[in-house]
């Protein structure tokens, strides 16, 4: 089964058919409870049972604070709508930042990007910043089959200190802004193709994560108002991690297929995997004890098994964890005049996300940090490991950036999965799902 296209950032128009090819802080107090110098981060107030070769697992203290809304992403069109609809008050929202540009850019008209920035510096609030180098690299000349060697040469050079420059103007954003906090993702969805050398070796990512972490800290004066996330693909979660002492959250990517829901794609519905379709879940295993032995009992979970492994692990490194992306894509072919799909449907990614963020339950093995990992029984709990959640509150049809009009600069073909309104307004059952996993999830906004 193809994977699931991502959305694809791009410096201008011309290039976005090739590229789509290829608390948080709520106050101080919360950010200062995720660091503590990179201290270990909350997570759940129940530990889960370590694994049977897992005796070196990290405990990991009780949440502190309430967890964090943030609305995405890159200008003000979609924290207007979700704030407008459902009476909320976000702790913050998200925007990119582009290496080759050395500034906020995207493709949702001049200045969204900064101006979004803007508009959540000036209110104190917290800025998700997706600063990336893969989707653009330095010195990529725009031929998609040379995407991946350029982006692992830029990882090099940035490691290297080769583009400290563009830094400069992130950094200066940050310092000019005191009331405001930020968490930086050193690029996202991190996977070995585009940052490791020749795939294999991810040392130079490690090492750029590293180098960021120090020019940025170091050029802002920012302390403790600025934290960074390492933010990989769900299946390399441990391959890339640059350590512990260098990360303070651990970030994903929540789109249809991770909550085991369908994405329909140019006349085809996709499914996670071994997707159960009929009840909506991904079909797995879990080990327990039956007569005395160990067996392999089936089982459907509510979302994408190495998701839950990832939770797992971040847990036991003592890092909160960030939804750093979410938002309902299409799942069928019945689009409304305006976009909109079955509202029972978005309902339905809702109450799953509410899941996700509160999961207890069985876990399924898997090879963590290099190592087999067995998981026994399904009393695990790891309600407390997401800490915040970013939604991205837009119209995709007119582009990954958050254009809320048909204004927008980039509009993506009508058979495209991303074709489809997920603005959380047009949506009355949506809403209140999502209004119910605001409260359930214990979050520091909730719907009026």
């Amino acid at each position: 089964m193809p994977p699931t296209p991502r959305r694809v950032r791009t410096r201008a128009p011309r290039r976005f058919a090739a590229a789509l090819t290829s608390a948080l802080l709520a106050a101080a107090a919360v950010l200062t409870a995720g660091t503590a110098a990179h201290a270990a981060a909350p997570a759940s107030a129940a530990p889960a049972p370590a694994a049977p070769n897992s005796a070196s697992a990290k405990a990991v203290p009780a949440a502190a604070g309430p967890r964090a809304l943030l609305v995405g992403q890159s200008n003000t069109g979609a924290w207007n709508d979700l704030t407008s609809s459902t009476g909320a008050n976000p702790q913050g929202g998200s925007v990119y930042y582009s290496v080759r540009d050395g500034g906020f850019s995207g493709a949702c008209g001049t200045g969204c990007e900064t101006g979004y920035a803007s508009f959540l510096a000036d209110r104190g609030k917290q800025i998700e910043v997706g600063v990336s180098w893969k989707d653009d690299p330095p010195g990529w000349d725009g031929a998609d089959a040379d995407k991946q060697t350029a982006s692992q040469q830029a990882t090099a050079a940035i490691a290297e200190g080769g583009y400290d420059g563009q830094f400069a103007a992130l950094s200066s954003f940050i310092a000019a802004h005191p009331a405001a906090t930020f968490l930086i993702r050193v690029d996202y969805e991190v996977s070995s193709a585009f940052f490791c050398a020749g795939g294999t070796d991810c040392t130079p990512y490690k090492n750029a994560f590293r180098h960021v972490v120090q020019l940025v800290r170091g050029q802002s004066g920012a302390g403790s108002r600025v934290q960074f996330v390492y933010h990989p693909v769900r299946g390399e979660f441990d391959k890339l991690y640059p350590g512990d002492d260098v990360t303070d959250w651990v970030g994903v990517s929540v789109f249809d297929q991770d909550l085991c829901q369908p994405y329909r794609e140019n006349g085809t519905t996709y499914w996670n995997g071994t997707e159960d379709t009929a009840a909506r879940t991904c079909s797995g295993y879990y080990d327990d004890y039956v007569n005395g032995n160990v067996n392999a009992i089936p089982h459907g979970y509510p979302v994408d098994l190495n998701i839950l492994r990832m939770m797992w692990w971040a847990q036991s490194h003592g890092k909160p964890m960030l939804v750093a992306e979410s938002g309902v894509q299409r799942m069928s072919d019945d689009l409304a005049a305006d976009g909109t799909q079955h509202d029972s449907d978005v309902t339905a990614f809702m109450q799953r996300l509410a899941t996700l963020t509160t999961y207890r339950g069985p876990l399924p093995n898997g090879v963590v940090d290099g190592a087999p990992t067995h998981f026994i029984g399904t009393g695990y709990d790891l309600s407390q490991v997401i800490r915040a959640v970013t939604y991205i509150n837009v119209d995709w049809r007119y582009g990954f950036d958050g254009q809320t009009s048909p204004g927008a600069p980039i509009a993506l073909p009508p058979t495209s999965g991303w074709y489809v309104n997920s603005l959380v307004s047009r949506y009355p059952q949506g809403r209140a799902a999502f209004c119910s996993l605001l409260t359930a999830g214990a979050f520091a906004t909730t719907c009026a």
